[in-house]
C-alpha cells in the first residue's frame, strides 16, 4: 500500500505520538510499504515538509508539553497524497483537518488516531477538577474533525470506550502502539536484595503523571532508606519533583531522559515499576516494563487505561493515595518469590502488546477502511436509494405505523400466545438492561418454528429487529407481516451483502437489537447448542456492540397447562451476561473468540437450565435429531455461493415438514 502519514511534527522524539508515528512508520516500511510524512520537522525520502504555524500564546504553551503545530500548505499536501492509496492522520489540528478536506476531493480514503487525551489538555490547563471541560473538548475534537472518518485509530480500549460514551459512531479500532521486540527479560536478572531496591517510573514530568505521588509513596515505605528511585522523562514539572525529592527522600533521585538504548538496560534492572498516573491514553512504557518481567504497581485511575494490564489487584492502588502506594511497594519487597513468579507472568502478558501484533492490526484497518470507503463509492444515489427500499430502510410514516403495530397489536398477541400456549418463563431480565445504552445482537438456539416469537416477548420492551431469507419476503400473507416489523432481509449474494451488513451495523449504532441465529437452520425441539456459523460475531465486532446469548430450553407440562395442547412442553428462554469482542486481538481473532465464549455460555446455560432438568422432547417422541437435515439446508447444498453468504450472516431457514408435530 502507498500511505500517507500527516502529523504536526515529526522530530520530537521525546514526544510519546511522534515517536509513535515514528515506529509505526518505519515498521511499516519494513513490510514493504510505501510510506509518505507530512510534518514540520520532516526529513529524508517520501517526506513532506510543512513549515510551523504560530498561534499566539498557544503556541509557547504547546511548546512547554513537546508540541509544534504544522502550517497546512495545499500543493504540498497534494503531492504528498497523489497516488496514494490511504491518508492517516495523527491529531486533530489544522493541518490534519485541511489535509482530510484535501484527500477527500482526491477521493482518497482517510483513517485517523486518536492520541491527544483531553483530560491531558485540562490537567495541564489546572482544570483538573472540571467535569465540563473534558466533555467540551471531547466534543470539539468529535464535532470538528474524527465525525469525518469511519475508522479511527485507538491506542487502548480504555480510549475506545472514552469515544462511545462520547458518542462517537466511527470503528474505533484498539491497537496498542506496540513495544519494540528488544523489550525482553534480562538473560541474567538478579534476585531481588531487600538491602538496595530499586523503583522505576517513566513519564513526562507533567501534572498527570503524578510522579509526586511516587514520591511521597518512597518515603511512606518502611523500607525508604534502602529505595532508589529513578525518575526517567523531560517535562515542566522537574523542578518542583528535585525539590519534593530532596525534602522527603533519603537517597538522591535520578532523573533524566533516556535513549532506548539506555532505557532497556535501565528497565531490565529494577525491581519494580511504578505508573502512578491519573490520565494515560495507553503508557507504553509501562508496557515495556512489564514485557522486561517487571511488576507494575498501577495506579487505580478511572481516567488512565493502564490499570487494563494489571493482573490482580496486588498492581493497583488508589490513585493519588501515597500511603496506599508505599503498602503496595512494601508488599512486593517483603515476598519475592510471588515477585518473580508475577514477573514470568507479566513477560508472557506483554507478548499481546509487541509491535509486529500492533502493525499487523494497522494493516488490517488500513485495508478495512479502503474496501469500505470502495463499498460506499460504487453506487450511484438512485442506487443507493434503490438498496436502502430493498433492505428495508423504509420511510419515517411506515416506521411510525410499524411501530404502533408491533406495540400495540402483535405484541400483546404474541405476549398471550406464548404465555398462554407455551408457558413461556424468561429469566436474566437484568443482563437485558446491560444493553440498552449500546444495543446488542441478539443470539439463540433455532428449535422451534415460533422461536422468534418466544424471542420477540423475552426481548420486549425492545423492538427487536429480525433476519429473514429474501425469499420469505415473497410468501402472502406473511412478507407483508416481516414488512410490517421492518424485519431484514438476508441477501443471496456478496454484492448485496456488502451492503446488507453496512445497514444491520447501522441499525445497531442506534442501539438497537438485531436478532440472528447462530446455529444458522432449524430443528425443532432440539435438545443443546449447535455449532455456529460466525456471521453474528462478525457483524458484532465490525458494529462493536455485544452478543447477547439467548438460551431456549423445554420443560414438562404441569398444572394448567397441562391443559393446552398437553402433547407439547412448556418453553424457557435464559438471557445470559452479554459479551463483549476483545478488541485488542485481530478482527478474525475476535470474531473466534467471541463466538467461542458465546458458545460456551450458551452450552452452560443449556444445562443449567430449568435446574438442569430440561427435557429432550426429540428423544422421548423417537426422533434422532442428529441425522436431521432441513430442506433448506440440502438446498444450501447445492449453491454454490451459498457458503459465502453463509460465512456473514445466518438466517432464519425454512421449516422441513418432516419435523412438525
Amino acid at each position: 500500500m502507498k500511505i500517507v502519514v500527516v502529523i504536526d511534527l515529526y522530530d520530537y522524539l521525546t514526544n510519546g505520538t511522534v515517536m509513535t508515528a515514528y515506529r509505526f512508520v518505519e515498521e511499516l516500511k519494513k513490510k514493504g510499504h510505501e510510506v509518505r510524512v507530512v510534518a514540520t520537522g520532516a526529513k529524508g525520502e517520501n517526506c513532506f515538509e510543512v513549515p510551523e504555524r504560530y498561534i499566539p500564546l498557544a503556541t509557547e504553551v504547546a511548546k512547554l508539553q513537546q508540541i509544534r503545530f504544522g502550517k497546512p500548505e495545499v500543493e504540498t499536501l497534494m503531492n504528498a497524497f497523489q497516488g496514494a492509496d490511504l491518508v492517516h492522520f495523527y491529531l486533530p489540528f489544522k493541518l490534519e483537518k485541511k489535509g482530510r478536506k484535501i484527500a477527500e476531493k482526491m477521493g482518497i480514503p482517510t483513517t485517523a488516531a486518536f492520541h491527544l487525551q483531553p483530560e491531558n489538555v485540562t490537567y495541564n490547563a489546572g482544570l483538573k477538577w472540571s467535569k465540563l471541560a473534558p466533555k467540551v473538548l471531547y466534543a470539539t475534537f468529535r464535532n470538528r474533525f474524527f465525525k469525518y472518518f469511519d475508522h479511527i485509530h485507538c491506542p487502548s480500549v480504555f480510549i475506545a470506550d472514552q469515544l462511545r460514551k462520547h458518542g462517537y459512531k466511527a470503528k474505533l479500532h484498539a491497537i496498542s502502539n506496540g513495544v519494540d521486540r528488544d523489550f525482553v527479560p534480562a538473560e541474567n536478572k538478579k534476585v531481588l536484595d531487600p538491602e538496595h531496591i530499586n523503583i522505576l517510573m517513566v513519564g513526562r514530568y507533567a501534572n498527570e503523571k503524578r510522579q509526586d505521588v511516587l514520591i511521597k509513596a518512597c518515603a511512606k515505605s518502611k523500607y525508604a532508606d534502602k529505595i532508589h528511585l529513578t525518575l526517567a522523562g523531560k517535562g515542566p514539572n522537574l523542578p518542583r519533583y528535585k525539590k519534593l525529592a530532596e525534602k522527603y527522600l533519603k537517597n538522591p533521585v535520578t532523573f533524566g531522559f533516556y535513549s532506548k538504548e539506555e532505557l532497556l538496560p535501565l528497565i531490565q534492572n529494577q525491581d519494580l515499576y511504578v505508573h502512578a498516573a491519573d490520565v494515560e491514553i495507553e503508557a507504553i512504557a509501562c508496557i515495556e516494563a512489564f514485557a522486561c518481567g517487571i511488576v507494575p504497581i498501577i495506579a487505580n485511575s478511572p481516567k488512565s487505561a493502564t490499570p487494563q494490564f494489571a493482573l490482580d489487584d496486588r498492581s493497583l492502588f488508589k490513585a493519588g493515595n501515597a500511603q496506599d502506594l508505599a503498602d503496595k511497594i512494601d508488599y512486593w519487597i517483603e515476598h519475592p518469590d510471588e515477585l518473580k513468579e508475577m514477573g514470568d507472568k507479566y513477560v508472557e502478558h506483554g507478548k499481546k502488546y509487541s509491535i509486529d501484533y500492533s502493525i499487523a492490526k494497522a494493516e488490517e484497518m488500513f485495508k478495512e477502511a479502503i474496501a469500505d470507503y470502495k463499498t460506499s463509492h460504487q453506487l450511484t444515489k438512485e442506487e443507493q436509494k434503490k438498496k436502502s427500499k430493498q433492505f428495508a430502510q423504509r420511510s419515517k410514516a411506515f416506521r411510525f405505523f410499524s411501530w404502533i403495530s408491533y406495540y400495540f397489536i402483535m405484541a400483546p398477541v404474541i405476549w398471550i400466545v406464548t404465555k398462554l400456549g407455551y408457558g413461556l418463563k424468561v429469566r436474566g431480565k437484568k443482563n437485558l438492561k446491560k444493553v440498552k445504552k449500546t444495543g446488542a445482537v441478539s443470539v439463540s438456539n433455532h428449535v422451534y418454528i415460533l422461536d422468534a416469537a418466544f424471542n420477540a416477548v423475552a426481548l420486549l420492551p425492545h423492538k427487536v429487529v429480525f433476519t429473514a431469507l429474501e425469499q420469505n419476503f415473497k410468501i402472502p400473507g406473511a412478507g407483508g407481516i416481516l414488512k410490517l416489523m421492518c424485519a431484514v432481509p438476508v441477501p443471496d449474494n456478496l454484492k448485496d451483502t456488502q451492503y446488507f451488513m453496512k445497514m444491520v451495523g447501522g441499525l445497531l449504532k442506534k442501539k438497537r437489537i438485531v436478532h440472528i441465529y447462530a446455529e444458522a437452520h432449524l430443528i425443532n425441539y432440539y435438545a443443546g447448542i449447535r455449532q455456529f456459523n460466525r456471521g453474528a460475531f462478525k457483524i458484532a465486532c465490525d458494529a462493536q456492540v455485544p452478543v447477547l446469548p439467548m438460551v431456549i430450553s423445554w420443560r414438562e407440562r404441569k398444572g394448567l397447562y397441562k391443559l393446552i395442547t398437553p402433547s407439547r412442553p412448556c418453553v424457557t428462554i435464559d438471557i445470559l451476561e452479554p459479551q463483549m469482542p476483545n478488541y485488542i486481538l485481530k478482527q478474525r481473532e475476535q470474531e473466534f473468540d467471541l463466538m467461542k465464549r458465546v458458545h460456551n455460555a450458551m452450552e452452560e446455560g443449556y444445562l443449567n437450565a430449568n435446574g438442569g432438568n430440561s427435557i429432550d422432547y426429540n428423544a422421548q417422541k423417537g426422533i434422532d435429531a442428529t441425522e436431521f437435515k432441513t430442506k433448506a439446508q440440502k438446498q444450501e447444498e447445492s449453491k454454490a455461493q451459498a457458503e459465502v453468504v453463509q460465512e456473514v450472516i445466518s438466517p432464519t431457514e425454512e421449516v422441513d415438514d418432516a419435523n412438525k408435530d
